[in-house]
């Protein structure tokens, strides 16, 4: 499906044209991992001939390679290899398992999987011959790593020296499909599967680098999973800029420190729950700094606090730009260098193209400061959900605008304050409130390393709003204690949190983001401190 008015037809390069683009623009490195590095001539080269191997072995245009991989080398040249052939990959989440791999597998129908032979230390050589075994559709193999354990045939054949040969003719089309990307699932137990061309997702980073002066000389470091959309943002900044890139291959705080000074970057991409992270780093007296080259730190995903912004400006010396978007979106609206730091309250303005607006149950768009339903529309949205034509049709409205599913109001200058997904509001009583709202006001409670407000069903007042939380080592933390410091921010009394359970650790995506589907069924079963109001 073609989303109403979100495809330009002005001429666009595909992800090849890009490359070879870049590899004539910049000859010096532009792919690091810290302890390698790359140009983008060797990534065009090594594409070329991994490509010619996965043709050999039957991949034809319009198949789909799944990918279980960190960010790396071996990773960037299957995404290049797989755009110059016409085949489509489904990167997916490293920490997804044997259930999650077989089912995704199975929607896309993939014919074959590269996979990585261990993850943080657990060996799953089982897992994947597992899932080989129980999808028909997978033809082919590939361990990267020793392929001990198993019959499985190692990636490494993917990586030859071997000139490239046999290969049909590159792709011209900028709207083909070029990446399968698993929604976050945050509240869903279901990822869908949502279809990006090549225009879409490198029209989208040509975008936000001319939004955000973002050129050839920046070097740009994600600590996201080139398995989200948010981390493959980076790599395609860095190939339409003809900039670079660096490779983290694991969340460690220390290590993406050290990286973004190894490689000079003048961009990090992280989740608030990582800048949280990288500020204990900071903070706490080690040798671990941000490099003086460091002009912009990126984040979304999850609330951004004031405190935090500001906090993110005085230790790493960075401007902060906030980011809302979503898999079908990509980046969808940001903060602008320009902006003054209280507009990192709000998730910034529409990327340029986009539009956003919101509504009401009724479809007609509210006045500025009143809350509604986000819609939004732009040239570079997903062009469908894979295999699924009537999820598609439902997520967009008649006139072509996509039901985010989140809440927002409009501020008069154009900013979109956000605020919360639509099924996170809790009503109480016919009295109705975000647990957003309620999540931000806790953000500076000392105890919680991670904490979400949800609601509980009640059979008098229909919901009622509990707070779930991890605390930090050795801290403790009682209800009376949660509602004394909401209510000292002058929240209203119908709002406070009337359970309060804690966990240790609550369920997340690879983002970062609560995981609240798995939450909401966590929580029922769990031991709570309780008040009734």
């Amino acid at each position: 499906m073609d989303v109403p008015a979100a495809h330009s037809t002005t001429a666009f390069p595909t992800f090849t044209e890009a490359l070879d683009r870049a590899a004539a623009r910049r000859t010096a490195p532009a792919v690091a991992t810290g302890a390698q590095e790359w140009t983008w001539a060797d990534l065009r080269d090594q594409a070329g001939r991994t490509a010619a191997v996965l043709h050999r072995h039957g991949l034809r245009r319009g198949d789909v390679l799944a990918t279980q991989l960190p960010n790396g080398w071996e990773l960037l040249v299957l995404h290049a290899a797989t755009a110059r052939l016409g085949v489509v990959m489904l990167p997916l989440h490293g920490g997804y398992r044997e259930h999650e791999v077989q089912s995704l597998i199975g929607q896309a129908g993939a014919v074959a999987l590269v996979a990585q032979g261990s993850y943080r230390g657990r060996d799953r050589v089982a897992e994947i011959l597992a899932v080989r075994d129980r999808c028909p559709s997978l033809a082919q193999v590939w361990l990267s790593g020793d392929p001990r354990g198993g019959d499985l045939t190692s990636s490494a054949e993917l990586l030859s020296q071997e000139p490239a040969g046999g290969l049909p003719a590159a792709g011209r089309d900028p709207d083909a499909p070029l990446l399968l990307l698993a929604s976050s699932g945050t509240t869903s137990k279901r990822p869908k599967l949502c279809v990006h061309g090549h225009r879409g997702l490198l029209g989208n980073a040509a975008a936000v680098a001319a939004d955000g002066g973002l050129g050839a000389t920046d070097t740009i470091v994600s600590a996201s999973p080139l398995s989200h959309a948010f981390g493959m943002l980076s790599v395609h900044l860095a190939l339409v800029t003809g900039g670079a890139v660096g490779l983290c291959d694991g969340w460690s705080p220390r290590r993406f420190l050290e990286l973004l000074t190894a490689v000079s970057a003048t961009a990090a991409f992280a989740v608030p729950a990582q800048l949280r992270d990288l500020l204990a780093e900071v903070d706490g007296g080690t040798d671990a700094r941000p490099p003086a080259t460091l002009r912009e730190v990126r984040t979304g995903g999850a609330p951004v606090s004031r405190d935090l912004a500001e906090h993110v400006r005085r230790a790493f010396g960075a401007r902060v730009i906030v980011q809302w978007g979503m898999t079908e979106v990509g980046a969808g609206t940001y903060t602008r260098p320009g902006d003054p730091p209280e507009l990192t309250a709000t998730v910034g303005r529409p990327v340029s193209g986009g539009a956003v607006r919101v509504v009401g149950p009724d479809g007609v768009p509210v006045a500025p400061g009143e809350t509604g339903d986000l819609q939004y529309r732009s040239p570079y949205l997903f062009r469908e959900y894979y295999r699924a034509p009537e999820a598609t049709r439902a997520a967009f409205t008649t006139d072509g605008w996509l039901r985010t599913g989140d809440l927002a109001a409009l501020r008069p200058d154009g900013a979109v304050s956000y605020r919360g997904r639509a099924d996170e509001v809790i009503n109480r009583g016919g009295l109705k409130f975000s647990g957003l709202e309620v999540e931000e006001l806790l953000a500076d409670l000392p105890q919680l390393a991670q904490h979400a407000v949800v609601a509980q069903p009640d059979e008098r007042l229909g919901q009622r709003s509990c707070l779930v939380a991890a605390l930090r080592e050795g801290a403790e933390l009682t209800l009376d204690e949660v509602t004394a410091h909401l209510s000292g921010k002058g929240l209203a009394t119908f709002k406070l949190p009337e359970r309060l359970v804690v966990l240790d650790r609550l369920p997340t995506t690879v983002t970062g983001k609560i995981a609240r589907a798995r939450l909401r069924d966590m929580v029922p079963a769990a031991k709570t401190a309780e008040a009734r109001r």
